[in-house]
């Protein structure tokens, strides 16, 4: 057996930078250095804070330096995260090591700009990977002779699991095909060697084999440790207590354990709970809390009242991140939550992934999570110190509840949701841009987008060659003299250096920009300017605002004052099929099940299929509609009690009514930003793909339809699910029309 001294010695100077002050290695540390060293692409796969970026790090440095490859000033690693927080969290945990060995590390995000320095190793997310794919190159007479990234031997994604499944996952895999094409670039324009070394690093993967190929290529392979960390609940406020998670735990009991917290008294609810916790009700007094909100706006509202309310109660520091506050405003979040003993941080999903930011006691969600990983994700952040993780749950309504009764069950056992392995064939729109762009005035011939796909998505030449022609033919790009280039509309935005030209967020960037009146300084964006002159909360605090000459102009406001909000350009996304099944199983009902509740004589059918299959069977059965307030979860109507059967008999049909519905369900299935760019046939073929009809016919068979009796245990769960708001704004005949 092979001892964690000898492993160290292995990695050479890496082993000493980054495992010389410790006595022995994780786990996932041991298994790593291994396939890692032997040039193997691998996704390294473990619980959080278990040590898996120096898993990949380490060795990765250490096969680079073992090449004996002398060249300074020079780019070898590139590591890609998927924000601009992991960007900064990385090169903080990266820069000592490195250093030790006498190499470089360096950030390139919109907030840091690094390249230039051209560090060993550049960390950096998708969005700026492809600009600099695009606006790093040398050129000679027209001609590509040298570009930035060009001695790139090896990549690193880190949180991989936040790629898979989505348009920049995707368009990361044609960065990556595009950085073979410019690595070592000579005088001809060829790359002699195109051989990468491709690693990426995961916690919460469900097929790891499979996303390692999906991501790195089909040689590459999965290295995992399986093990999950102790999870404890915060119960109710009548007897508050950390409840551990137990394996004979079941989701009921979850359900009683957790707490909601109304709309209607958000704010305070959430204060009254976060300072059970934090005065010692337990018998120990929580010092810093990290609390995970779905949107901007409640994090500027949440984080406001709490500076007012904890103020009176301890001297507890109240910050706030999300993003469309300025980076200075984000990493000062950061650097004060982890120096204060006493703190409480508001949160959207920009903390989500494995940013350190110190010791935190508990982690608090807002609002169920859309799935079990991202809850992982969110509750990791907590409990590294001593590898307990305390969870303060708040639901605002009674589904959220019971998703998260659910989440919380899938979370103790380890088990996770899959991904649709669908392409979002949007991504090659924004690919082909980007691609044309990288060549500079000589534009690319249709022959080298054809070559990028064959070595990306083999065997796709014909979809790829249909996006080309759409393309030109509605002016997005231009042939001339058998050279392709950008079309107006890619070309306005490659002049404005706009982050769309790079990017398949598909969220709304930039806006109006507000200003602190005391320093001058741009700290956020927001989409509208408020009408008058009123307060608002921003960041964690309260200000007067003033719109002027463009710009929101902020100053200080004291404190007990009535406040507004500010307005952001955001959209609330789809309520998808993973999320309405962790519902059905918080609220008690089985995998088929799917009954129908009488309410006020109305009948009410709770399918739990999520929004896409809700758009499927608002068109397959007649007698249900939808209903207001449970958008993926219940329509109004009573299906038959065999109708799902016959309409799933019909596999021909289904596959058409899914071709059909096309564009209703493009908003569901999340295909990416330039979808409606793309020739109607591959937009049809998208939906049918990532809709996955062969598994929407299974589970549409599968239904057990049947009524709730008033004598059933679970009906009163369904009825607070359904809430009296819900039904009464749905008169019978608003309902069943």
């Amino acid at each position: 057996m092979v001892t964690d001294a000898e492993i160290v010695r292995r990695l050479g100077a890496a082993g000493v930078a980054f495992f010389g002050g410790f006595r022995r290695l994780q786990e996932i540390q041991r298994k790593a250095a291994a396939e890692i060293l032997d040039g193997r692409d691998a996704l390294v796969v473990s619980a959080t804070a278990s040590g898996k970026t120096e898993a990949v790090a380490a060795p990765l440095i250490a096969r680079l330096l073992a090449r004996g490859d002398t060249r300074t000033n020079a780019i070898r690693l590139l590591i890609v995260t998927p924000t601009r927080a992991l960007v900064n969290d990385l090169a903080l945990r990266l820069d000592k090591p490195l250093a030790q060995m006498g190499l470089t590390c360096g950030r390139q995000t919109s907030d840091h700009r690094d390249k230039r320095r051209r560090p060993f190793a550049l960390i950096t997310t998708p969005e700026s990977f492809d600009s600099m794919l695009v606006r790093d190159g040398a050129f000679n007479s027209g001609r590509l002779v040298g570009h930035l990234l060009a001695n790139t031997d090896a990549v690193f994604v880190d949180e991989a699991h936040l790629f898979d499944g989505t348009p920049r996952g995707d368009q990361l895999c044609w960065l990556l095909g595009r950085l073979r094409r410019v690595r070592q670039v000579g005088a001809d324009g060829k790359a002699p060697d195109n051989r990468l070394h491709l690693c990426a690093a995961s916690a919460t993967v469900r097929d790891a084999d499979a996303l390692a190929k999906r991501l790195l290529g089909p040689a590459a392979a999965a290295v995992r440790v399986t093990g999950a960390r102790k999870i404890e609940v915060f119960g109710p406020a009548d007897e508050p207590r950390w409840i551990p998670l137990e394996a004979n735990d079941a989701v009921s009991d979850l359900r009683n354990r957790i707490e909601a917290v109304p709309d209607a008294e958000l704010n305070e609810g959430i204060a009254s709970r976060l300072w059970q916790p934090m005065a010692g009700a337990d018998g120990s007094v929580t010092r810093k809390i990290l609390v995970f909100v779905p949107t901007r706006q409640l994090c500027d509202t949440l984080s406001a009242h709490l500076r007012e309310t904890l103020a009176r109660r301890r001297d507890v520091q109240v910050l706030a991140h999300h993003g469309s506050l300025q980076r200075d405003s984000r990493e000062t979040a950061e650097r004060s939550f982890m120096s204060s003993r006493d703190a409480v941080l508001v949160a959207t999903t920009t903390l989500e992934v494995g940013i350190d930011i110190g010791d935190v006691d508990v982690v608090a969600l807002v609002g169920a999570p859309p799935k079990t990983r991202a809850l992982l994700q969110r509750i990791g952040r907590g409990g590294r110190r001593d590898g307990r993780t305390r969870v303060l749950a708040l639901p605002r309504n009674e589904t959220e509840r019971a998703a998260f009764a659910s989440m919380l069950s899938s979370a103790r056992d380890g088990t996770v949701e899959s991904e649709s392995a669908g392409r979002r064939w949007s991504v090659v729109v924004q690919q082909a841009a980007s691609f044309v762009a990288q060549a500079g005035r000589r534009g690319r011939r249709r022959g080298d987008l054809l070559e990028l796909a064959d070595d990306v998505w083999p065997g796709e030449r014909k979809t790829v060659r249909e996006i080309c022609d759409e393309l030109l033919e509605s002016g997005h790009l231009e042939e001339n003299r058998e050279r392709i280039f950008l079309g107006e509309p890619w070309a306005d935005a490659f002049e404005a250096g706009e982050r769309g030209m790079h990017g398949n967020l598909g969220s709304p960037t930039g806006g109006v920009p507000v200003v602190d009146s005391s320093t001058g300084e741009t700290i956020a964006h927001v989409s509208h300017a408020p009408e008058t002159e009123k307060g608002v909360a921003l960041g964690g605090q309260m200000w007067n605002a003033r719109f002027a000459n463009g710009e929101v102009w902020l100053t200080a406001r004291a404190r007990g004052q009535r406040h507004g909000q500010f307005r952001y350009a955001a959209r609330r996304g789809p309520l998808g099929v993973e999320y309405a099944a962790h519902v059905r199983r918080g609220l008690g009902f089985d995998e088929r099940d799917a009954p129908v509740a009488l309410i006020e004589e109305n009948p009410i059918w709770l399918h739990f299929g999520g929004g896409a299959y809700e758009a499927a069977l608002a068109s397959l059965l007649p007698s249900v509609r939808k209903f207001a307030g449970m958008n993926g979860l219940a329509m109004a109507g009573h299906p038959g009690v065999e109708a799902p059967r016959r309409a799933a008999s019909g596999e021909k049909a289904l596959h058409e009514l899914v071709e059909t519905l096309y564009e209703d369900l493009e908003f569901f299935l999340e295909t990416g930003p330039f979808q409606r760019l793309l020739p109607e046939p591959c937009r049809r073929r998208v939906a049918v793909d990532l809709f996955d009809a062969p598994r929407f016919r299974r589970w549409l068979a599968s239904r057990r339809v049947w009524e709730l009796g008033a004598s059933d245990r679970r009906r009163e769960a369904v009825l607070a699910a359904l809430g009296g708001g819900n039904v009464a704004r749905n008169s019978p005949r608003k309902m069943l029309s």
